[in-house]
């Protein structure tokens, strides 16, 4: 376990339920996969420093068994694993005071090199070995539909950028989650969320994302110049 905190739910964490808002469930992933790393001088300043490196999240996947309310604490726990090649995977589970499992997540991440914007094998990383590599995390293989539903455009602002100078990885979660009306997360509270990040996106660029339905699951897709 390489990530152990018990965290209060305040309102920054809530959304209009006064519960735990689906995007925001994301930052508890985000905030163990930094928080953990860095107990190992291996987050991103430790990569940067020894490695001229940094980390990339290129999966994140989520399911939602109860949503904590505003004002409970919750036992967030994380330990991570990989392929021994180029894969790390960072699995999260959020407990709630009687112990019950309130959500759990797992997201996949690469090293990149600074200068080249490649993949760094692992072996080449300051990544120390993690006491196994069992079972490392599937991912589905979407078929984005070809024609959506609902769609609105959006440009890119300095609020949805983070240190590496791209739109950060939750503010995708967020955006999509904005082709629902209220009512709709209401009435139908996610489940099940599964985001794939396949480019970076930069301050001032035009997006436009898009939806479409397929009985009980939506489709999600964001694209910048007819680029995924």
């Amino acid at each position: 376990m390489f990530y152990d905190k018990n965290l209060y739910i305040g309102t920054d964490y809530c959304d209009y339920t006064v519960k735990l808002g689906t995007c925001q469930t994301f930052n508890f992933l985000q905030n163990a996969m930094i928080d953990g790393f860095e107990v190992y001088d291996c987050g991103n300043r430790g990569l940067g420093n020894k490695c001229n490196a940094y980390w990339a999240v290129t999966k994140t996947k989520i399911h939602i068994y109860n949503r904590p309310a505003w004002g409970e604490t919750v036992n967030v726990r994380s330990d991570y694993l990989n392929d021994g090649k180029l894969r790390v995977n960072v699995k999260t589970q959020a407990f709630g005071k009687d112990g019950s499992l309130l959500f759990g997540g797992v997201q996949e991440l690469c090293v990149l090199d600074k200068a080249t914007h490649r993949v760094k094998r692992l072996s080449d990383t300051c990544l120390p070995a993690p006491e196994t590599n069992e079972g490392v995390a599937s991912f589905n293989k979407f078929i984005i539909p070809e024609k959506a539903d609902y769609s609105y455009t959006l440009t890119v602002r300095s609020q949805h950028i983070d240190m590496s100078r791209h739109v950060n990885n939750i503010e995708y979660v967020r955006m999509a989650l904005d082709l629902f009306t209220v009512d709709e997360l209401c009435e139908k509270e996610v489940d099940d969320i599964e985001v794939h990040y396949i480019g970076e996106c930069r301050e001032g660029e035009e997006l436009i994302c898009n939806r479409t339905d397929d009985g009980k699951t939506s489709y999600l897709w964001i694209i910048k110049e007819d680029k995924k």
